[in-house]
């Protein structure tokens, strides 16, 4: 006969042994979260298409890990943008849908999902105009539906903010009301208790340059003076903030 503390002491290492692989799961996607946000600080993107794709290649069917490689090649697609690195977003952007909608498939009324799909139709239209009017409509859809199902989605807030503050103003597009949707998504990024998101970061770097661009001088200077004291001297800012805004 099977003695009971016997089958008691094998549930609890079976059960230990899982909590274990639970924590060392996790340990290891923050650890790759603070490799995303590091080399966004420093301005050092060239590693962040390898770090996605060894993601994508050993999770493949893990939602929590496949989100975090999206939200890397978001930021690299908007890195290439940045940098007028045009050419090489096309392969990046094309992988990235792919997974998405496989996710989405599986998740349809996932708010951080839609927000990325949001963005990512965005980034087809930077690649083509001659495409917005097709997909800008579907952009926007998307971000509304995340909003509806979730208000608060930070990604969602984030999308809203940059669907205002790149719409002409003949189509709705308002740069002030970009920077209140921005300040959304940063509190409710905040409200998480993550060390390591570099979207919070640009949110906050979003904003400056809203203030900038509307003319609010001083809360540009105090928004910067925040960023550097919390991250230190961020090397790259100049670089995305138009030429004329250098002191």
């Amino acid at each position: 006969m099977e003695r009971p503390y016997h089958h008691g002491l094998m549930t609890f290492v079976t059960v230990a042994l899982l909590m274990l692989a639970f924590v060392a799961s996790g340990a290891d996607r923050e650890s790759y979260r603070c490799q995303f946000f590091q080399a966004y600080l420093e301005g050092d993107m060239s590693q962040w298409l390898q770090w996605a794709e060894e993601i994508e290649a050993e999770y493949p069917g893990d939602r929590e890990w496949i989100l975090l490689a999206l939200q890397a090649r978001y930021g690299l697609i908007g890195y290439y943008f940045g940098t007028e690195q045009n050419g090489k977003i096309k392969p990046v952007l094309k992988d990235a849908d792919r997974r998405l909608e496989e996710l989405l498939d599986r998740h349809p009324n996932d708010a951080r999902l839609l927000s990325l799909q949001s963005a990512f139709q965005a980034f087809k239209i930077g690649l083509a105009m001659y495409k917005a009017p097709f997909l800008g409509p579907k952009a926007e859809a998307s971000v509304q539906q995340a909003l509806k199902l979730d208000p608060k989605e930070p990604m969602a807030w984030l999308e809203a903010g940059n669907s205002l503050y790149n719409r002409p103003a003949l189509f709705g597009g308002d740069k002030q009301q970009a920077i209140e949707a921005y300040k959304k998504s940063l509190a409710l990024f905040e409200s998480k208790d993550e060390a390591c998101n570099y979207l919070k970061v640009l949110v906050q770097v979003f904003i400056m340059k809203g203030y900038y661009e509307t003319g609010q001088r001083e809360l540009y200077q105090s928004t910067r003076q925040l960023l550097e004291k919390k991250y230190g001297q961020l090397p790259w800012l100049d670089d995305f903030l138009p030429s004329t805004i250098l002191d």
